[in-house]
């Protein structure tokens, strides 16, 4: 990575591996680097609108959902980053304020096929 991170969130998506926010011992990060084990390389991709320290991350249908973590180590972020790698892009959405607090998170994809 071009950037050591701790308390980073990790996602992997498509068989690539994603380093999300942290905290590098100076600052607080909202850049993410994705490696691909084909060839063994780290290389950037567009940041995230905020700094996450800590967040949560999930992949579902092709996305990768950030949520969740710490901002400058203090408040708890009530938003969700998700990024779609066949644009580089991200979007965020923000989470009601009932009280929310989001310390981590699993999805998991039923099939198609399952019945209630």
């Amino acid at each position: 990575m071009s950037v050591c991170r701790q308390y980073v969130g990790v996602g992997v998506l498509d068989g690539l591996m994603y380093a999300i926010g942290g905290y590098d011992g100076h600052k607080y990060l909202k850049s993410v680097e994705v490696y691909r084990p084909s060839d063994g390389v780290w290389s950037s991709v567009a940041d995230m609108e905020i700094c996450r320290y800590s967040p949560g991350v999930a992949v579902l249908d092709g996305l990768l959902y950030v949520f969740g973590g710490e901002l400058k180590g203090s408040s708890i972020v009530d938003t969700v980053e998700v990024y779609n790698p066949k644009t580089n892009i991200w979007t965020m959405e923000r989470l009601s304020r009932n009280g929310v607090k989001i310390y981590g998170g699993v999805v998991v994809d039923r099939p198609p096929n399952c019945i209630n």
